[in-house]
């Protein structure tokens, strides 16, 4: 039956993602292969949701975000930038569900590590400006949600991941000759928080 349950999610998602995709197209300037990849993320997100959430509200709320999300990092790779329309979508899509747990404590470090992802992100675009942009700040405070749901250990070490995945792409693209060259955030903080909740 969970594996019934994660196909079905996995299946909806993909799904939901499809029938968005006029909206996505909206936000590109580019197109290619690349812009159908948030059918199989949106997949792979509901699978994830179905895999992670232990109560029906946590599995709309991941899977509702992760499709959101989805859309984000095809707009992040292709544009290099997050998109306010998606972003707080995206943040309301996994917090109104899971006001339905009736966790409120984790509801509560939940809310509080979305400010301080917030804060701490801002303070490092106002920092270095050149290195991350508005965009990564208030998508910061959808990742710190998510991670703050599970605990304030995955806030710090899905952090930490996304930054240290940064160092190492950001190295191969020097060694491979395309020092400052831009490269998309987003996406890393989202591998970053998936590494940190299925390790941890």
């Amino acid at each position: 039956m969970d594996l019934l349950i994660l196909l079905l999610t996995a299946l909806a998602c993909a799904l939901v993602a499809a029938a968005v995709t006029p909206l996505l197209r909206r936000e590109l300037t580019s197109r290619g292969w690349v812009a159908w990849l948030h059918v199989p993320l949106a997949a792979a997100a509901g699978a994830g949701a179905a895999a992670l959430a232990e109560t029906t509200p946590e599995l709309v709320a991941f899977a509702a975000a992760g499709t959101v999300i989805a859309l984000l990092m095809v707009v992040d790779l292709l544009e290099h930038r997050l998109p306010d329309r998606l972003v707080a979508p995206a943040w309301l899509a996994l917090v109104l569900p899971l006001t339905f747990t009736g966790d409120w404590n984790g509801l509560g470090r939940a809310l509080l590590a979305s400010v301080t992802c917030l804060v701490v992100y801002f303070a490092l675009a106002w920092i270095s400006p050149a290195g991350m942009g508005l965009g990564d700040v208030k998508f910061a405070a959808v990742v710190g949600t998510f991670l703050g749901w599970f605990g304030w250990s995955h806030v710090l070490w899905g952090t930490l991941l996304a930054f240290a995945l940064n160092a190492v792409v950001s190295l191969l693209a020097l060694i491979r000759g395309r020092r400052g060259s831009e490269l998309p955030f987003g996406p890393l903080m989202v591998v970053g928080a998936i590494l940190a909740v299925t390790f941890r």
